[in-house]
């Protein structure tokens, strides 16, 4: 039996829910380094702790995706602090949710910071780790096109405003970040780009999640049918990564199962 392929792969948001099962779940993986960013070290003891199969190792760098420098400074410190000279996949996992007033009332402030984060950071991501992710690309070794998923939410989607909640300032983030990274996904050609697309984890039972079903819940609308955990959500995300091919998952808007959901 073949030993695993070795796989380098960098989570943001890594400290909590998503982020945190996701670097849970490939740390389980023989012959994985995980990098797992966190806005702040303070934040990340527990990271230290988590078991890792053989050969599998975890590297904890600070990166802010509210801040272009602190992106690019984070990214920098991997060639340059851990000998990480490519990248075979990214989850730009980090984002912000909460609740706004209704849009008639929100100011432009309001949906500004979303969209800094949500969207323009998760750009300013791609651009800093594209250059290791095309390196990987470019190497002889390389059995697999690298990946770079962007965690998006059915809350972005313009065909699933049926049920008003007060997220415009999120949706309205994620459905530009959707746009975004279709069109990175788009631009590039060749036999050796990089796998964009955007990545629904469905609707998980964590701390930010509770942003959006708390209200739709103060509508009597019952989601306990719907919600899946951070465990389900995570294998589905790794299944459908492993899977991934130019073909059928490039440019796509994904849930957790791998089936498309509408834009």
């Amino acid at each position: 039996m073949s030993s695993p392929s070795p796989l380098t792969i960098l989570i943001t948001g890594a400290n909590r829910g998503i982020g945190l099962g996701l670097v849970s779940l490939h740390l389980s993986q023989p012959s994985t380094t995980v990098i797992a960013s966190v806005r702040s070290h303070s934040s990340a003891s527990h990271l230290h702790s988590l078991p890792k199969a053989p050969s599998s190792r975890l590297i904890v760098i600070a990166l802010d995706i509210a801040s272009t420098e602190s992106i690019k400074t984070g990214i920098a410190s991997l060639p340059n602090d851990h000998g990480i000279t490519s990248l075979d996949v990214v989850i730009a996992n980090a984002g912000i949710a909460g609740t706004t007033p209704k849009l008639r009332d929100a100011t432009t402030l309001d949906i500004q910071n979303y969209i800094n984060v949500n969207a323009f950071g998760q750009l300013e991501l791609y651009k800093a780790v594209f250059p290791l992710l095309k390196r990987h690309a470019g190497s002889t070794s390389s059995q697999v096109q690298p990946k770079f998923i962007y965690m998006s939410s059915a809350g972005g989607s313009l065909q699933s405003m049926s049920t008003i909640v007060p997220l415009s300032a999120y949706g309205a983030s994620k459905a530009l970040a959707n746009f975004l990274f279709k069109w990175l996904a788009l631009e590039e050609t060749g036999d050796d780009k990089v796998l964009v697309w955007c990545q629904h984890p469905g609707m998980v039972a964590t701390e930010m999640g509770k942003a959006g079903f708390d209200p739709l819940q103060e509508q009597g609308i019952d989601l306990s049918a719907h919600i899946i955990s951070v465990e389900h959500s995570t294998k589905g995300i790794k299944g459908v990564i492993e899977s991934a091919t130019l073909e059928h998952t490039n440019g796509k808007f994904l849930g957790p199962d791998g089936r498309g959901l509408p834009w």
